[in-house]
């Protein structure tokens, strides 16, 4: 039912099975992401896009509450369609939902305009969602059309860096925020995992703008020259600098580590924001604190995952405590995100090795 794609080898079925027992999933935390996966597709727009509010209309029992605030069509898309790459499928490959992937991606290209803007009239947190979507669906089914839409998209966001801060924010040359600049990196990556081409150029802006907002001890402002950044901020900045080339025994990635250590996931405070990407950080750290957080995240999602009525599947922004993104987000997105993160043993390859802290390949 699935495929792999050059540098998303982890999500061919065979290997997905091998590498979510060595890497930290159970049977559990499959069936979470079955269920998400499920409500994902019973709660898609009969155009092939999905909405951060809309897909309350698609509920049959009004369980499914905590619609988002944001008229985000492209990034709810994008979002949404992750979790089915995630899990190696594609509109290209047989399995229960390929009408639902290839309607998605359809609309997304179909709103793509003629310089590879897929911002959907929005905004560049859009763009950078929907750019890892087509690129990581391309990587996958080499399809060549896709390809080029790909493409075309990272060619946006390269034309769109900020020329001195090397950052993203809002629109095309804003000087950048680093929660902006933590999608665009991971859709430069995502381009390079399928084989795509990237500026090397854009590149070095990208060190120049962690540069601008870390304090070297694995934290990071949300803006150049701010003052203390969040919990999110931090695994956000310490992603970026693990696959701009850091090594495992950076004292950024050291003190970075000690920092997400010290916030663990916690039901009375919900953040899947922050844990989507501290997952990540901690993943392509293998060892002792991957498997203490791998342990506390799971369990909380799993536990948290709605179970009755159309809701089943998916998860509330509001309970059992209010997620400090669920207002803006909605169901949608703590849906889409919490699915990634029970994902993330197969979605992509560690990047460190656990003997010596070796650069993965």
């Amino acid at each position: 039912m699935g495929s792999g794609g050059s540098g998303f080898g982890g999500r061919g079925t065979g290997v997905r099975k091998a590498m979510l027992g060595s890497g930290g999933g159970t049977k559990q935390s499959e069936r979470a992401v079955a269920a998400a996966l499920n409500w994902l597709a019973r709660h898609q727009n009969s155009d092939g896009s999905w909405g951060l509010a809309d897909y309350t209309g698609k509920c049959k029992d009004g369980t499914c509450t905590g619609p988002g605030n944001g008229k985000l069509d492209a990034a709810a898309t994008a979002m949404a369609l992750l979790p089915f790459l995630a899990a190696g499928q594609t509109h290209m490959t047989k399995g229960p939902y390929q009408k639902n992937i290839q309607a998605g991606l359809y609309w997304l290209s179909q709103h793509q305009k003629n310089d590879g803007d897929l911002t959907g009239n929005q905004h560049m947190y859009s763009h950078g969602l929907a750019s890892i979507c087509m690129c990581e669906a391309y990587g996958l089914s080499h399809d060549k059309a896709l390809g080029a839409s790909a493409q075309a998209a990272i060619h946006f966001i390269e034309k769109s860096q900020h020329p001195q801060t090397g950052g993203w924010r809002y629109k095309p040359l804003d000087e950048g925020d680093t929660s902006v600049f933590g999608w665009m990196v991971m859709a430069l990556k995502s381009a390079q995992m399928a084989g795509l081409s990237v500026s090397s150029q854009t590149m070095a802006g990208d060190h120049r703008f962690l540069k601008l907002v870390s304090n070297g001890k694995g934290q990071f402002a949300y803006v150049p020259g701010g003052g203390g950044g969040s919990n999110a901020m931090a695994a956000v900045g310490l992603l970026c600098t693990q696959y701009l080339g850091a090594p495992r025994q950076d004292p950024e990635i050291a003190g970075g580590m000690n920092f997400l250590m010290a916030h663990m996931p916690d039901v009375g405070h919900r953040d899947i924001y922050y844990w989507y990407y501290g997952t990540q950080v901690m993943h392509n750290l293998p060892g002792y604190e991957w498997d203490t957080w791998n342990r506390k995240m799971r369990k909380i999602l799993i536990e948290t995952q709605a179970t009755k009525g159309c809701a089943a599947g998916s998860w509330d922004p509001d309970l059992p405590s209010k997620d400090h993104h669920g207002s803006a987000g909605g169901r949608i997105m703590m849906t889409s995100l919490s699915a990634l993160t029970l994902e993330v043993y197969y979605r992509y390859l560690p990047l460190y090795k656990l003997d010596g802290g070796e650069k993965g390949k």
